[in-house]
């Protein structure tokens, strides 16, 4: 599915929940209103009207997102049947998951009177978002900046982030916007946490790129940093569109890269933690950041540094074109190994030999078992640590399965192999212990038995 047909492909989903009522009559309705209790849920609550008795009420509602098909909730709230019906509906996002500040909820009543007769609301749109900051929006071209707390040269100053990381994504890797993108900026990560349910305390951003949304808190220590969040942020939103397929997946190492590579170059910190990486030959293999990230700060710095130097190697190696070919070719579902070799000659294994030879690396380690291939789990960008920024501006795509790594995790090994050895041992000697008792209990049955035979001779 091409994202150029994404406006078209949103006002179709706005559409076709009243196409099966388009013939029947518009209810009669009163205070038709959706009330937020910011971010837990969304309340639904009308007043319907009929000539004879309402016998059934049905909710539809939803929000506007780019999907496969389309994607309609419903809800049959209680009701006193009547010609008047008050009726109300609650949308718990404890339950459901929570949407990004910013996202638009549809909804609307359909009701079926005692005389058979079908009606149904307008759809009515609401923004979710809470009511009680100032939020105040600056707008150009295809940004929109939404932000409360700061002065309006601050937003401006994001905003020019913003523009900048389009103009950078365009030039460097061909990524374009089809659709306006919502930035809301918090003027710290606690309003930004409180904002979203269930992520991680040390979320510092997130891009929504089914909702042309991302968020995000200021470091307040260090601007240079958050403009770069806004442009890396921005940078996920763009794959995310290409990308997008019901099928396929884009590996982490690709998508953060992308992200590393619109930024600039990497910070001198990061450089050195990778050339420390590259002489020690301490990298970690391509195939294990097609997936998660380590939440260990070294290691996931490592991890966003590398993704970088890969991305720069191919985009310096072989063009621009090239990669946005491979970001199509994983939109199509085409798996990540199918793909480069597609386009490159070379699977992740090819391409980590080729990588590693660029930078002057040590040669991969042939492993005699295949590596699994794991699956990317977005998450959120990090939080600076006291308010210094890492050594980069990470969005940790995926969940690690632990918080520890291999090189840290305290191991019991010898002591179960000890264990092992010394019960099988044991089971041994009571083994041989039963066996010689059964020779002799057996040799007293067989002697008995001939003392009894010579008696009887």
């Amino acid at each position: 599915m091409r994202t150029k047909w994404l406006p078209l492909l949103l006002l179709i989903a706005l559409l076709l929940p009243a196409q099966t009522a388009l013939a029947a009559p518009r209810a009669n309705v009163t205070h038709d209103q959706v009330t937020f209790d910011f971010p837990n849920t969304a309340t639904f609550s009308a007043t319907l009207n009929a000539n004879v008795d309402i016998v059934s009420i049905t909710l539809e509602y939803g929000n506007i997102q780019q999907t496969c098909g389309e994607v309609v909730a419903k809800a049959y709230p209680d009701f006193t049947p009547g010609k008047t019906a008050s009726v109300e509906w609650t949308w718990d996002m404890r339950q459901s998951g929570s949407l990004p500040p910013g996202a638009t909820i549809w909804w609307r009543w359909i009701y079926t009177d005692s005389a058979g007769s079908e009606s149904s609301t307008e759809i009515q749109t609401a923004i979710w978002l809470d009511d009680l900051h100032d939020w105040q929006t600056l707008t150009s071209g295809d940004l929109r900046l939404h932000w409360y707390g700061k002065d309006k040269a601050f937003a401006q100053t994001m905003l020019d982030a913003g523009l900048e990381g389009l103009r950078r994504n365009k030039q460097q890797a061909g990524l374009v916007t089809d659709a306006p993108i919502d930035l809301y900026v918090y003027p710290n990560y606690d309003d930004m946490q409180e904002a979203v349910l269930y992520e991680a305390s040390w979320t510092g951003g997130q891009a929504y790129p089914a909702y042309n949304i991302f968020i995000m808190g200021i470091s307040e220590s260090d601007s240079t940093w958050d403009q770069n969040t806004v442009i890396h942020e921005l940078t996920h939103i763009l794959v995310g569109h290409l990308t997008f397929s019901c099928l396929g997946d884009v590996p982490t190492w690709l998508n953060e890269g992308l992200a590393m590579y619109s930024e600039g170059e990497l910070d001198s910190g990061s450089q050195f933690q990778l050339d420390q990486a590259i002489s020690g030959d301490t990298l970690l293999t391509v195939r294990s950041l097609n997936g998660g990230f380590s939440e260990l700060p070294d290691k996931a710095n490592l991890s966003y540094s590398q993704s970088y130097s890969i991305v720069n190697f191919l985009i310096q190696t072989y063009g621009q074109d090239k990669l946005t070919e491979l970001l199509k070719a994983l939109r199509d579902a085409k798996p990540i190994d199918d793909a480069l070799l597609e386009i490159y000659g070379f699977d992740s294994d090819g391409l980590e030999d080729a990588w590693r030879q660029s930078v002057g690396a040590a040669p991969r380690t042939v492993s005699a078992q295949a590596t699994a291939m794991p699956t990317p789990t977005f998450v959120p960008t990090y939080v600076p640590v006291a308010g210094i920024p890492l050594a980069v501006t990470p969005t940790a795509y995926a969940i690690p399965t632990s918080s520890f790594d291999g090189s840290n995790t305290p191991t019991t090994e010898g002591d179960n192999t000890g264990f092992i050895i010394l019960t099988v041992a044991l089971v041994c000697v009571c083994l041989v212990i039963l066996l010689i008792l059964g020779v002799v209990i057996l040799g007293f049955v067989v002697r008995s038995q001939n003392q009894k035979a010579g008696k009887n001779g």
